[in-house]
């Protein structure tokens, strides 16, 4: 089986390339990403530097590569990416005969955007955070009626906690709202009973297996990750999957209110936890290559319980091996010496 996995320069891409070389299946992986310095081609078998997905020529780019490859399956490892293959999925699907791992475009666009989130959200009838956009002063008034500070503001598009703002008070709330931006102002909900991370297998509308644990953040990533048996909120974020029209993975970020998950972000993707679950006994890319290529059943997994610590290792690459990367925008040869967390670790 011939797989592309774009984005091999960030967490989310290097995870599915993590899963693919822990599987109980054979592969031939393609990596993508527009640096020739990106790790994730190490754990490729050829890789390919190609243009950034905003480039006009990105497409026709990543056509090719499907093309001299035989390429099966295509997995998504950027967030910016994902507009663009849902609005080509059906094109490249029929062109080529693969199968492009991506949700609906009006699935991607509510889960891009946390506003879209919430009222997605609230529509439904699942638990929601209460919101307010900077720009509708209405709508920052019911905020202030119906919560206490403080309230967190964020880009409506921001990612990994990034431009996030808290508002202590008034003088704060009427700062945020006195130009023109992109935030949504939120209340804040309270981690005394954790933050959560689900992923989520949706196919055909249903979501046919779930993994959820608690976390640990640093620099808006999972640093930690624990699992003590089944989570009791699995029925409700499956719910919401299915309803948002999800298919393949998903991830749902979430904190506990009177009892219920009350989701703040939603990845219509796999996400940087996808390889711990993987520790946890559930490789999810495995399983929807499984699904999508041999037509084998998705079975909810059985799961071990623990923790999860994440630590930095590290690879070397020679200058002579990035040149010639670059120079020639591909290469079978990305020879690099891994450097584990522990010197006997294999």
């Amino acid at each position: 089986m011939n797989i592309l996995v774009t984005g091999a320069g960030a967490l989310l891409g290097q995870g599915i390339l993590r899963c693919l070389n822990f599987s109980t299946n054979s592969y031939y992986i393609v990596s993508a990403d527009p640096d020739v310095r990106s790790t994730g081609h190490a754990l490729a078998h050829k890789s390919y530097c190609i243009p950034y997905a905003t480039d006009s020529s990105y497409l026709e780019r990543i056509e090719k590569i499907i093309s001299n490859e035989d390429i099966e399956m295509v997995f998504i490892g950027t967030d910016v990416e994902l507009p663009l293959f849902a609005e080509s999925k059906k094109y490249l699907e029929e062109k080529y005969n693969l199968i492009v791992v991506v949700s609906n475009p009006d699935a991607i666009n509510i889960a891009n955007d946390k506003w879209l989130t919430a009222e997605f959200l609230r529509k439904n009838n699942f638990p929601f955070p209460l919101s307010a956009l900077t720009t509708d002063s209405e709508s920052i008034t019911n905020l202030r009626q119906k919560a206490s500070y403080p309230f967190i503001a964020k880009p409506v598009d921001g990612a990994r906690s990034k431009g996030l703002k808290v508002i202590n008070n008034d003088e704060d709330l009427q700062a945020i709202c006195s130009y023109s931006n992109n935030l949504v102002v939120q209340e804040m909900l309270s981690e005394e009973t954790g933050e959560f991370t689900t992923g989520c297998l949706v196919v055909n509308g249903k979501c046919v297996a779930i993994v959820s644990l608690m976390r640990d953040l640093r620099d808006g990533n999972t640093w930690r990750a624990y699992r003590n048996g089944a989570s009791p909120y699995d029925e409700t974020i499956g719910a919401i999957a299915e309803k948002l029209g999800v298919e393949g993975p998903a991830n749902f970020q979430y904190r506990i209110k009177d009892g219920k998950p009350v989701v703040f972000e939603v990845n219509c993707r796999f996400s940087g936890t996808t390889p711990l679950r993987l520790m946890f006994g559930f490789n999810e890319v495995e399983a929807l290559i499984d699904y999508y290529l041999k037509q084998k059943p998705i079975k909810q997994p059985k799961l071990k319980n623990g923790t999860v610590l994440r630590a930095f290792s590290d690879i070397f690459v020679s200058n002579e091996t990035l040149d010639a990367f670059q120079e020639k925008g591909v290469t079978s040869s990305y020879n690099s010496q891994y450097f584990p967390f522990k010197k006997n670790e294999e």
